[in-house]
């Protein structure tokens, strides 16, 4: 199969409004029906719902920081039910809201899972099953053994089932713990994902080429592995697993110099996923931090079937930025782009 792959770039008209972008586009998220695309503006509880077919700003949505419909000044993530009401998760936050702010469920998640409660366990991300939202499956992971597992909850009967990711335990070859003077400070590591495409859980890594699948009508979990044929199906520079403060920006630069993998896309309308996944080029100069430059990446283009076999991989020598949050809708990915401070998009059409 030949790809016929074109380039153009749009932007959006926030109708004399402002759309934040100061930290990027953050989880953008598409409607049930692919029109609209939702970005949360990070630190003010709001969250821009644009129309893509019209490029124009649809409506700002203002939610509350505190009160009982409070979201709080920053949250972990956020998803989009069937009903295109908002799922939010952050530690002590599990509800949905209706577009207008409003509380309409508090999911309870870690009442149902005192395990779940505290600090220890970081919810990386939740999703409501595509057709029974008494069904929420979220990816966690534990802050003193970095396990990661699924866990499928029941709201009806207040019970849960906790699946294990056995495989992600490679993660811990990437785990670099930084110290300053001797003192654990922060952690470098790559994570896994979660991702719901109609009746799948997708659950990438970004050092690994591969997904583990959890097939929602069947109730089974399996491993998927791909063989590119164009890039190392992991990252190959190994990490020391300490490192002092000053030391730590080379190796993760170095980290960057190999291949990174992005979450699967998946288009409605052609059936298919794309994957992009790059490398970081950086240059002599450095910045404030004394951190070398980002000055581009080579980019990566999988096709995958809608069995997530793959069909066609490409190098895409036409885009060479590190490719930001981005969908893939009507054969068309879009990748965010700030124009002039506007919200932009550079288009590819993946024929």
């Amino acid at each position: 199969m030949e790809l016929k792959l074109s380039q153009d770039t749009v932007v959006n008209d926030a109708k004399g409004s402002i759309i934040n972008l100061k930290y990027g586009l953050t989880h953008p998220e598409l409607s049930t029906d692919g029109k609209y695309l939702y970005h949360y503006t990070f630190g003010e509880a709001r969250f821009d719902k644009i129309n893509l077919e019209g490029l124009v700003l649809e409506e700002a949505l203002q939610f509350e920081i505190e009160g009982p419909n409070g979201i709080g000044r920053h949250i972990r993530g956020y998803g989009l039910t069937s009903t295109d009401k908002i799922m939010v998760w952050s530690t002590g936050l599990n509800s949905v809201f209706d577009q207008e702010g409003k509380k309409v469920r508090d999911l309870k998640l870690t009442k149902i899972a005192p395990e779940l409660d505290g600090a220890e366990a970081v919810p990386i991300g939740l999703s409501e099953h595509p057709g029974d939202p008494n069904t929420i499956f979220g990816l966690y992971v534990m802050r003193n053994d970095y396990q990661n597992f699924l866990v499928k909850f029941d709201l009806e009967t207040a019970t849960y089932e906790k699946i294990p990711l056995p495989e992600t335990e490679k993660l811990s070859n990437y785990r670099m713990e930084i110290q300053q003077a001797g003192a654990p400070s922060m952690t470098f590591n790559p994570m896994a994902s979660l991702t719901n495409v109609q009746d799948k859980i997708l659950l990438p890594n970004g050092a690994y080429n591969e997904a583990y699948v959890y097939d929602i009508p069947l109730d089974s979990l399996y491993l998927i592995t791909w063989n590119s044929e164009l890039t190392a199906n992991q990252n190959e520079y190994k990490l020391p697993k300490t490192v002092e403060a000053e030391k730590a920006a080379g190796h993760i630069q170095k980290f960057n110099e190999s291949i990174h993998f992005m979450d699967p896309k998946w288009d409605p309308v052609s059936q298919r996923y794309i994957r992009l996944s790059y490398k970081t080029k950086f240059g002599e100069d450095v910045n404030e931090r004394g951190e070398a430059k980002i000055i581009g990446a080579e980019v990566f283009l999988t096709v995958l079937d809608k069995d997530l076999n793959i069909v066609k991989e490409t190098f895409l020598d036409r885009y060479e930025k590190r490719p930001p949050p981005h969908f893939f809708i009507d054969n068309k990915i879009w990748l965010y782009e700030n124009i002039a401070d506007e919200l932009g998009f550079v288009r590819i059409t993946v024929d």
